[in-house]
């Protein structure tokens, strides 16, 4: 949808939802030439006298306005919170998605005429209105009794109700139905479904379709929070808004009732699907995943999704499972099975190329046991503590900060590399920055905070430097940094002592990975993680595997896609690869090794392949 629309909207300053629907609803109506008699929420609108009709219809036609349901409704959909802000980044699903997931529910259904089926977080209502089309094409049956019948809707949102009885209204209209027709849409929490005083019409539904919300965990209100964690998909980790829907939906099917879902394919592999994926499998649940891995159904959103599919009331030990990276979305399905005894609801299921990928993690050690994999310090704020020189001298460094020159001592700083940098053509020197530490290694192995009097008289160009920017620093954790044994102290604890010898990789890769091992006790990662060892040999181990093309192509099939060809290299998607159980010969071999395509070949036979 043309900006220029969206920039008419804020100019406006159209604040109320009912003014801001009125525009939108007379512009329509009056370029289609209606004349409406008995549709009273339509006509409600269209008493509100507007002066701007005619020129936001003038807006409209210049931005290739077509004066089309879909079109009306993704301009509903982008501006989702009239009272506070008009135009906003969120999407609508696409009119392709919506009618694929449809068709796919909807065939198995038999008696249509007779169906109800839901959207149980409808927005404005484009699956509702396909559900409808589909009907009334396939039965003949009138929209008003579809929508009286048939379709149910429920959203949190008072304007999101609304919006659909009125895109449900105006496909009547184009169908020259003009009645006061009745709905069944729900303003309510859908996470409210397991409490006392829900509407039990809103269950037992032949077919649930939609698109639930996307918010992410740490977005979500204390009172959210509080009612996703009532739900038995929602007890591991810091699980996102949508999960939740898989449960409800479910409970809310009837016993042989289908759900399909556009969602997230996140809870595939995290640790916050792990309790969705028990739910799944120890119910052995009937699901088919359509995975679009890193396409972007989404255009306007970096956002991984699939389509997902249950059949309630036939049990099956089996996921089925199939790849779709160019989301055609005609493409006719050919699914895997991969039995549920066969995954890991722990670890995540990797179902893509599940055969020849999961004999690469039954062998030898995983080597997220085999070494131990590290994540970097959390400052909290890498701005104040992480700096490039731009001058060295033997007990000092000479920084720039907002054009501002100055020396810290050399003492109090470590070196630290953030592994993100790293690449083939990025010289390892070239990322190596700077880190104030104020930390010691006591006799005990432990580190401490060094003391403030000892930094102050020890270090004085540091701790002026800190004392600038202490107020700063007090907005760590949102304020709450009483918790902190020093103002100046880090964030968090995390790895302030680090084993000698480090293994730096970057965390996102488009090509087979580029790893670096440094012999350092001293040397701190941020932003980034590596693995990390007393025995250097290990490293060397892991080092000629990950650089491997067998690695690169179990990364390939199993890690979370970007743009770009990217792939993500954090620990859910690689702790898993298996390390052959080498002999100290073989080992010695593999290390000694210059050789690329020799590397390779002695790895292909103890992967047998």
């Amino acid at each position: 949808m043309n900006n220029n629309i969206f920039r008419y909207l804020k100019k406006k300053k159209l604040t109320d939802p009912f003014l801001v629907n009125s525009l939108f609803v007379s512009a329509y109506v009056q370029e289609r030439k209606w004349s409406i008699l008995y549709c009273s929420t339509i006509k409600r609108l269209l008493c509100c006298e507007h002066r701007d009709v005619a020129d936001f219809i003038h807006i409209l036609k210049e931005n290739g306005f077509k004066f089309c349901l879909e079109d009306l409704m993704a301009l509903f959909e982008y501006v989702i919170s009239p009272s506070d802000r008009i135009v906003t980044g969120a999407v609508y699903t696409p009119s392709g998605v919506r009618k694929r997931i449809i068709k796919d529910c909807l065939k198995q259904c038999s008696g249509l005429a007779n169906i109800r089926a839901a959207d149980i977080s409808c927005g404005c209502g484009g699956f509702l209105i396909d559900i409808a089309l589909f009907i009334h094409k396939t039965t003949k049956k009138s929209f008003a009794r579809i929508f009286a019948e048939n379709i149910y809707g429920i959203d949190i949102q008072p304007y999101s109700v609304e919006r659909t009885k009125i895109l449900l209204s105006l496909l009547a209209l184009e169908n020259n139905e003009d009645d006061d027709f009745e709905f069944n849409i729900l303003k309510a929490d859908t996470l409210d479904f397991h409490s006392k005083q829900w509407n039990q019409q809103y269950s037992q539904f032949d077919v649930i379709v939609g698109n639930p919300p996307y918010i992410c965990s740490r977005n979500l209100s204390d009172e959210t929070r509080e009612k996703i964690l009532r739900y038995e998909v929602c007890q591991s980790g810091h699980p996102d808004l949508y999960i939740p829907f898989f449960q409800i939906a479910f409970e809310m099917l009837k016993k042989h009732g289908v759900l399909g879902y556009i969602t997230m394919n996140s809870f595939l592999r995290s640790v916050n699907g792990r309790a969705v994926r028990r739910y799944f499998s120890e119910n052995s649940m009937n699901i088919k995943i359509i995975d679009f891995r890193g396409f972007q159904i989404f255009k306007s959103k970096s956002t991984y999704t699939c389509l997902f599919y249950l059949k309630n009331g036939i049990k099956r030990r089996y996921v089925q499972y199939m790849i779709n990276e160019k989301g055609n979305l005609f493409q006719k399905p050919q699914f895997d099975k991969v039995a549920y005894d066969d995954l890991d609801d722990m670890k995540g299921w990797s179902l893509n190329d599940y055969n020849n990928m999961l004999p690469l993690e039954q062998i030898g050690t995983p080597i997220g046991k085999y070494c131990e994999l590290r994540h970097g310090i959390a400052t909290l704020n890498n701005s104040v503590y992480i700096f490039k020189p731009i001058e060295t001298y033997a007990d000092r460094y000479v920084m720039m900060k907002e054009g501002r020159l100055y020396e810290i001592e050399a003492e109090i700083c470590r070196d630290v590399v953030n592994p993100n940098k790293l690449n083939s053509e990025v010289s390892f020197d070239d990322i190596i920055e700077k880190v104030i530490y104020p930390y010691q290694l006591e006799a005990d192995g432990h580190v401490k905070v060094i003391n403030e009097e000892i930094i102050k008289t020890r270090t004085p160009l540091a701790y002026a430097y800190l004392i600038k920017n202490r107020a700063l620093l007090a907005t760590r954790d949102k304020g709450k940094t009483n918790k902190y044994p020093a103002w100046y102290a880090f964030g968090r604890t995390q790895s302030l002592k680090m084993p000698r010898y480090k293994l730096f990789f970057p965390k996102f890769a488009n090509k087979p990975i580029h790893c670096v091992l440094k012999d350092d006790e001293n040397m701190l990662l941020y932003n980034g993680i590596a693995f990390v060892s007393d025995n250097e040999r290990q490293l060397q181990i892991v080092k000629c595997i990950m650089e491997s093309n067998i690695f690169w192509t179990y990364i390939k099939k199993n890690s979370k896609p970007y743009a770009s060809g990217y792939y993500s290299l954090s620990g859910v998607y690689i702790k898993n690869f298996g390390v052959p159980n080498f002999t100290s010969m073989e080992s010695n071999r593999l290390i000694a090794m210059k050789d690329k395509d020799e590397i390779e070949n002695m790895l292909l036979k103890h992967y047998n392949m």
